[in-house]
């Protein structure tokens, strides 16, 4: 299996090391991760390096806008697919436009693959590979 490498965009901690491990539990240890909390950071980050996948929470301390947070992050790295994970996926459902992945963090933190669903670390594969989101 191919190394991927994701920056994760996410305020809280404990979100960041919860979606790590649900990854790291379905047994896929090439997916590495960097957790940067706002946006600048993200910026910074992008600037020195190139990631297979952004990983994006819509709330940040600087940025609670989701249209802007998501307008941003297009802008910083228009090539490098993005999935969205937020616990108000669904509230904010119209503002994530279509050829965005979205996923709710509560259902898969809380074992979507058991209900038929697939596993994290499969879907985060398939969205740095697949330029058809329905796909995923």
């Amino acid at each position: 299996m191919t190394a991927l490498n994701v920056l994760h965009v996410e305020d809280d901690f404990a979100d960041a090391l919860l979606v790590q491990n649900t990854v790291f539990e379905s047994g896929d240890y090439d997916i590495g991760f960097e957790v940067v909390r706002d946006l600048r950071e993200a910026r910074r980050k992008l600037k020195n390096k190139m990631y297979d996948l952004i990983l994006l929470d819509l709330r940040l301390p600087d940025s609670i806008n989701p249209d802007d947070t998501l307008t941003t992050m297009q802008a910083l790295c228009p090539v490098t697919p993005i999935v969205v994970l937020s616990g108000s996926v669904r509230v904010d459902s119209g503002t994530v436009p279509e050829g965005i992945n979205r996923l709710d963090k509560n259902e898969y933190l809380c074992g979507r693959a058991a209900d038929g669903g697939k596993p994290l670390a499969q879907v985060l594969r398939l969205s740095a590979s697949s330029d058809d989101y329905e796909a995923i």
